[in-house]
């Protein structure tokens, strides 16, 4: 089991994001920052709905970037907190493309989504940070 936010959770997020459904159109580059103990910066990099590429660190062109507290984010990843919920709460600060997030909001909805974000909590150990 890899910790959160490690190279083998990106390598989980990766194979199980591209078993996503295709969405047409559905494309661009998420840049989160996890604050932690220290900012635990990641990206992901959708094309056509699927995720296309991801990795730990500042991507060099992000389309929208979301800042999101450890716990919030903590308690998305886990599928405790539905994204969109969160999104409408004002619990993520967004900078960028805001379009680009809202038409992404569907695919966070869908069963695929919640299929693959179980699997993916199924192999994270939330309780340990980075590698």
């Amino acid at each position: 089991m890899g910790a959160w936010l490690s190279s083998a959770w990106v390598a989980d997020t990766k194979e199980l994001g591209a078993a996503m459904p295709r969405q047409e159109g559905a494309n661009g580059v998420v840049q989160y920052y996890v604050l932690a103990d220290v900012e635990r910066p990641y990206y992901w990099v959708i094309e056509d709905g699927q995720l296309a590429d991801a990795g730990l660190g500042e991507h060099p062109n992000p389309d929208v970037s979301i800042t999101v507290d450890v716990e919030i984010a903590r308690a998305m990843q886990r599928g405790e907190l539905d994204p969109t919920t969160a999104f409408l709460e004002g619990r993520l600060e967004v900078e960028g493309n805001l379009d680009l997030l809202v038409a992404l909001l569907p695919i966070t909805a869908s069963p695929a989504y919640r299929t693959l974000e179980q699997e993916l909590a199924r192999r994270t150990d939330f309780d340990r940070l980075g590698d």
